[in-house]
């Protein structure tokens, strides 16, 4: 089995704690289906798809301008 981490992710205004095994920013948008255009933010902070993921990120995505997911 792959080695997963856990990150708290922003659906539906609020945040939860879920299992993925992406280890990048890129391998998330992937994994979650988001979209190419959609800005990923980790603790605040718009990152690059090359952009690596630890335990307990906090991560949130917005797409159309919109802030926070």
């Amino acid at each position: 089995m792959a080695d997963t981490i856990k990150i708290n992710m922003l659906e539906n205004g609020e945040f939860n704690l879920r299992e993925t095994s992406s280890k990048t920013v890129g391998e998330l948008r992937v994994e979650l289906d988001i979209p190419s255009t959609a800005n990923v933010m980790v603790s605040g902070t718009i990152r690059q798809n090359d952009f690596e993921l630890t335990d307990n990120a906090v991560v949130a995505y917005a797409s159309n301008n919109k802030v926070g997911g």
